[in-house]
């Protein structure tokens, strides 16, 4: 009866996390470049009943599992385009096709999808909170005022080719959010995309992949289960009140 108590009571939990990221997603719809979170739901280790003599000695007869409660302790970032915006910024490059730009923190290479860049002071090719935007040749720049980024992230400047953004492949659950930024960082090596792959435009950026409808499906399946998982804890603190005053007396 306890254990019922606990998984009703870790139910609660768990929704309250998701409710927390829906709310956050909603937060950051507009916010360039940003990924759907997503919380993932594990059960904690099943106890195994089994049998036991009057010995007080386990027998091999399996009476079966028991769940001892959920726990919503991951989270992953949903993969897949966002709305392409056009700005018609020569700096501004949405990544259309999977993958997340590289670029250079003081904190080592992150990755990210935002690609509303601009040009430092000596014209290389860097983020507003100016991280620099590495190609396959590292920095980019000094970069003229008529330079072009074609659908495969070629970069030519004058006519000529300068370098390539250099676009990797990382699944969503790899992925480490640096706080409320749109950078990310991985815990596994990111594996290069193809050339042939790649698909990008010049003069836009990519908004975030979230999709409002599903967000509010979601708020209300969480809203629904928190409902269910407090019903039961309270069905079962019913019967454990019952069991300690009234069962007690007999």
């Amino acid at each position: 009866m306890i254990r019922g108590l606990y998984s009703s009571a870790t139910g609660m939990l768990a929704t309250q996390k998701i409710s927390g990221t829906i709310a956050e997603n909603l937060d950051n719809i507009r916010n360039p470049g940003y990924r759907e979170e997503q919380n993932l739901v594990t059960s904690f280790p099943s106890l195994l009943i089994q049998r036991m003599s009057s010995g007080n000695e386990v027998e091999n007869g399996q009476i079966g599992a028991m769940g001892t409660g959920v726990l919503a302790d991951r989270v992953a970032f949903k993969n897949g385009s966002g709305l392409v915006v056009e700005t018609k910024q020569p700096t501004d490059v949405a990544l259309v096709s999977e993958g997340y730009f590289v670029v250079q923190t003081t904190a080592g290479e992150r990755f990210t999808r935002n690609g509303h860049f601009e040009l430092d002071e000596a014209n290389r090719l860097r983020t507003t909170a100016g991280n620099l935007v590495l190609g396959e040749n590292g920095q980019i720049g000094p970069l003229g005022p008529d330079f072009s980024i074609e659908y495969d992230g070629t970069i030519r400047d004058n006519g000529e080719i300068v370098d390539r953004l250099r676009i990797v492949d990382i699944q969503g659950t790899e992925l480490q959010r640096e706080g409320k930024t749109t950078l990310y960082n991985t815990t596994q090596v990111p594996v290069p995309v193809a050339r042939d792959a790649i698909q990008m435009r010049q003069g836009a950026i990519e908004e975030s992949n979230v999709n409002v409808n599903d967000q509010m499906v979601k708020i209300v399946v969480a809203m629904r289960a928190y409902e269910a998982s407090q019903r039961v804890l309270q069905i079962q603190d019913q019967a454990l009140d019952k069991a300690v005053n009234e069962v007690g007396r007999v």
